[in-house]
Order: structure tokens, then C-alpha cells, then sequence
């Protein structure tokens, strides 16, 4: 048991107790609350006859036991009473027992139970001692567990059938060792767990079934080492876990799936225990973990599917594994990563089409590929964001690249940056108007000639080579073409000794010009003047952006 700080003391006296609704007990038990040495609360309830209890339920009568004390109560015993077999079904016709004190160190057993008529209810019902068991019950109307207090070894519901109605245990508090609602089936109705409280209870929802209706853990507490909601099967209501404290404890959704229906994780709050996802299936659905906190630990959706998959303004403390199997949208807007994120899917099958990284506060290392996982795409398809937050996605993944030593990746991912870093400039321009639209749209045509097509930002050597011998030879030809329309010309000061040709001059004079050696046995005249001077700068620039290119390659 959890809470070994909370327990009862119980007797029974000779004393009529008489209920609000005109049902009357001989006796009466007195319940007395201690929290350690401290007395909490004493409250009185009738105390009636098991006997008789067990008499009604064999004739099938309606059953009233609320602000009753049962001590002992078994359907196992029922059962051997009145000669039923082991594992029959008994019905419990309109069962009601709220505001009761269920108490036997032998166990309270409702295994087989047929609840059915109208609701069932235990509400504001206190289980203590022992085990509770419903393992294997049949519920054809809406049970209400809603405040009860488990204060037991193990709550067991497995294997139960729920077909109608709703089930709820809002505000259920479980100071258990175990609770158990393995291969559960919830039925048609809504679940609800809302502002329940699991203690340091081991809870497993393995192999559970949830069908029709919604789904809720709202603002729900775990304290315990296991929460296990592995291969449950979700159906098509909403699967609502906002504002869950799941503790520190290990938290596996592993191969649970999802059909139709919201799913919202919001603002809840992880520990420092492992967090599986591994191979869930979200089906086409939205999952939201927005505003969550994540301690250290594995946080893992490894092989996962999904339509979207936000983590805005999410904590990540820990290692998380994001090699998703398939996904239409993941969101890390403004989170804070403080460990690894690894989206390098390796040898494995991984497709991702949009990933958004807008704002996010990377104080941990982005493992990801430029090629395998296609980030200029993961980035570039994001139909809904600005230009100038594709740049600054381009440049996180950039300062990514160079922290773990892709280079390459990050000149790749650095050009993406300064591209979209130009357009947005450029649109800002067109917005303003008027002269702001003039500048902007000279300086991005020159940026977009000398800066992107010259040499890609000074990251490709090679492509600001092919630059320079473009230049030269573009200027070559002028130099062929210009004296055919107008007065100018290439002069030797030497007398030409050698007889150059019209092109083979043309090229001789734009390479020393070029490269600024100015031999001086060649001079231009008339306008090609001019545009020797051009040259001459273009030369000069050209010569020092191959430097910066070729020494930043070489020095990396």
C-alpha cells in the first residue's frame, strides 16, 4: 500500500443507525480516520447483515447499501452460500453503495458481477484493507466510482466488460500497490478519470479497449514507478491527458492505437522516467503535447505514425528519439531542447514531411540528415510560415551542422538560410514601397548574382572557379565584338612581335587584366577602357571570394 500514513480504525455498537432516505440498521459503525497518529474524520454508518445482503442479491432484489459498512463482502462467498459455481456470472440489479466503507484483510470481491438495471454507483465509497476485485465483471449501465478512496493492496479490474454507459472515477483517490485494468473493455460510454489520484500505485491499462467514447485523465497524478498504457487500443472519441502528472515514473504508450478522435497531452508533466511511444499509432489524427514538461530521460516515438505531432513550447530534458516511422507535421516551435534530438532514422525506414524548428532554444545537440531525412524539405513544404521563419529554421539547423561536425550540411542548410534571409528582405521591400522597393529590389539582384550565383555564399570554391573563368571569358568576347562597332581597341605598346590574333589578344588582355598583372605590353583603348576597369574589380572581388571559399573549406 501506498499511503501507509492513512488508515482506520472501526467497531460496531448496539445502536439503530437510521439513513436520509428511510432505511433503518440495528447497528451502527463507527469510522475513525487517522492520518499517522492524527485523527482526521470519524463519521458513522449503518452496519447491516451480510446474510441478508447475500439473501437479497440471490432473490435479485434492488440493492441499497449506501452510507452502509460491509465487512467481508465476497461474491466468492455468495457463491459457495448458495451453491453457485465458481466464476458464474451474479447480476446486481440498480447496484447502489455511495458514501460506503468496504473493509476485509480476505478481500472484497466483485469478481463475475453483472451490474445492470439502471446506474451502478460507488461514489464517495471508501475500499480499504486487503484487495478489491472486479476482475472479469459485466457492466450493461453506467458505474460510478466517482471520489472513491482505494486505501488497498491491489485494485484489479481486468479482463472486465463495460457495454453501456459511462464509467467514472473522477477524483478517485488509489493508495494501492496495483491498479489493474489490463484487457479492460470500456465499451460505448465515456471513460473518465479526470483529478484522479494513482499514488504510488503500479497502474496498468495493457491491452485495455476503449471504444465510442471520450477518453479523459485531465489534470490526473502518478506517483508510482509504472504507468502502463501499452497496446491499448483507443477508439473514436477523444483521448484527453492535459495537465496529467505522470511523476518520475517509467510511462509506456508503446504500440497503442489510436483510431478517430483529438489527442491531447497539453501541459502535462513528465518525469525523469523513461516515456515510450515506440510504434504508436496515431492514426490521422492531431497529437498535442504543447506546454508539457519533460525531465530527464528517454522520451521516445521511435517508429511511430501520426498527422501532427506538436511539442510547442515544450521542455525536452532528456534523449529524445523522434526516428518516426511516418508523419505528416512534427511542431517544436519555441521548445527548449536540453539533451540529444535524434531524427537520423539510419538504416531505418523513416518519412517526416514537414518539420518546423521555429524559435526553438537549442542547448543540447539536433541530430539530423540534410540528405536522409531531406531537411530543405522538412523545412521548405511549410505552406504557413514566413520566409523569415524558414531563415531562421535554415540557420538552427546550420549552427546544428557545424556543432557535430557535418560541413558539408551545414554550407547546404547555411545557403537555404541566406537565401530565404534575401526573399524576406525583398518582400519587406515590396510592402513599404516606394523607394524601400527600389533598394530592395537592386540589392537582391545583386546579392542573388554575386553572393548566391558567383559562389553560393563562399561555401563551393569550385563554383566561384567557374565564376572567374566566366567573367574572364565574358569579357574576352566584349573585347572581340566591341571594335566592330565602335572606336576601340587593343594596342600593343611592343609592336606585337608575336602577331596575336583577334582572339587569342582579347583573352591574353582580359587575363592580365583579370588577375591584375598589367604587363603593360597591351593597353586597351576607346571604350574598352571602361570596361577593363569593370574588369579589373570584378577580378579583384572574384580573386578574394575564391580566397575566403578556399581557406574556409580547407581550415574545416
Amino acid at each position: 500500500m501506498s499511503n501507509k500514513t492513512i488508515h482506520y480504525s472501526t467497531h460496531i455498537i448496539d445502536e439503530r443507525f437510521h439513513t436520509v432516505d428511510g432505511r433503518s440498521f440495528e447497528k451502527t459503525a463507527i469510522i475513525e480516520k487517522y492520518k499517522g497518529q492524527s485523527k482526521l474524520s470519524t463519521k458513522k454508518l449503518g452496519a447491516p447483515d451480510l446474510s441478508e445482503i447475500y439473501k437479497q442479491i440471490n432473490e435479485g432484489d434492488t440493492l441499497n447499501l449506501s452510507f452502509c459498512y460491509l465487512k467481508d463482502f465476497s461474491l466468492k462467498t455468495y457463491r459457495t452460500l448458495f451453491k453457485v459455481d465458481d466464476g458464474a456470472p451474479v447480476k446486481l440489479t440498480s447496484f447502489q453503495a455511495d458514501h460506503s466503507f468496504f473493509e476485509s484483510e480476505y478481500g472484497t470481491d466483485f469478481s463475475y458481477a453483472e451490474f445492470g438495471g439502471q446506474s451502478s454507483s460507488f461514489a464517495y465509497t471508501t475500499f480499504n484493507l486487503g484487495r478489491v476485485n472486479f476482475n472479469y465483471t459485466k457492466c450493461a449501465t453506467s458505474l460510478n466510482f466517482n471520489h472513491a478512496e482505494f486505501n488497498v493492496e491491489e485494485l484489479n479490474l481486468k479482463f472486465s466488460e463495460f457495454e453501456e454507459g459511462d464509467i467514472r472515477f473522477s477524483g478517485a483517490l488509489f493508495n494501492c500497490s496495483n491498479v489493474m485494468f489490463t484487457n479492460t473493455n470500456f465499451g460505448k460510454g465515456n471513460v473518465n478519470f479526470r483529478q484522479a489520484n494513482f499514488g504510488e500505485s503500479h497502474v496498468s491499462f495493457q491491452y485495455a479497449r476503449f471504444n465510442n467514447g471520450d477518453v479523459s485523465f485531465d489534470k490526473s497524478k502518478f506517483r508510482g514507478d509504472f504507468i502502463d498504457f501499452r497496446k491499448v487500443e483507443f477508439g473514436n472519441g477523444k483521448a484527453d491527458f492535459k495537465r496529467v502528472d505522470f511523476g518520475n515514473g517509467n510511462v509506456n504508450f508503446s504500440e497503442s492505437e489510436f483510431k478517430v478522435g483529438k489527442i491531447s497531452f497539453k501541459s502535462s508533466l513528465f518525469g525523469t522516467g523513461e516515456k515510450k511511444f515506440e510504434n504508436v499509432d496515431f492514426g490521422d489524427n492531431d497529437v498535442h503535447f504543447d506546454g508539457s514538461v519533460f525531465k530527464e530521460g528517454l522520451l521516445c516515438f521511435k517508429n511511430a505514425t501520426f498527422k501532427l505531432l506538436s511539442f510547442t513550447d515544450c521542455n525536452l530534458g532528456g534523449h529524445c528519439d523522434f526516428r518516426v516511422k511516418k508523419g505528416t507535421f512534427m511542431d517544436l516551435s519555441d521548445a527548449v531542447i536540453k539533451d540529444v534530438i535524434d531524427f537520423h532514422a539510419g538504416n531505418s525506414d523513416m518519412y517526416l514531411e514537414t518539420l518546423k524548428i521555429e524559435g526553438i532554444k537549442n542547448m543540447g545537440k539536433l541530430f539530423i540528415s540534410w540528405k536522409k531525412n531531406n531537411a530543405f524539405q522538412l523545412i521548405e513544404s511549410q505552406n504557413l510560415s514566413s520566409d523569415e521563419s524558414k531563415a531562421n529554421q535554415f540557420h538552427i539547423l546550420k549552427e546544428s551542422f557545424h556543432q557535430n561536425g557535418k560541413f558539408n550540411s551545414e554550407d547546404s542548410a547555411y545557403v537555404a538560410f541566406k537565401r530565404y534571409e534575401m526573399a524576406a528582405e525583398r518582400k519587406l521591400g515590396k510592402e513599404l514601397g516606394g523607394i524601400n522597393f527600389v533598394k530592395s529590389e537592386f540589392f537582391y539582384f545583386f546579392k542573388w548574382l554575386v553572393f548566391d550565383r558567383a559562389g553560393l555564399f563562399a561555401t563551393s570554391p569550385m563554383r566561384v572557379f567557374i565564376s572567374m573563368l566566366f567573367v574572364l571569358s565574358f569579357f574576352a568576347i566584349l573585347y572581340v565584338i566591341l571594335p566592330h562597332f565602335s572606336d576601340a581597341n587593343i594596342i600593343s605598346s611592343l609592336g606585337d612581335s608575336n602577331k596575336l590574333g583577334s582572339i587569342a589578344k582579347a583573352f591574353y588582355h582580359s587575363a592580365i587584366t583579370f588577375f591584375t598583372i598589367g604587363y603593360g605590353d597591351f593597353y586597351p583603348s576607346g571604350h574598352i577602357r571602361w570596361l577593363s576597369a569593370i574588369e579589373g574589380w570584378a577580378g579583384v572581388f572574384l580573386m578574394s571570394y575564391f580566397t575566403v571559399a578556399f581557406v574556409r573549406k580547407i581550415l574545416r
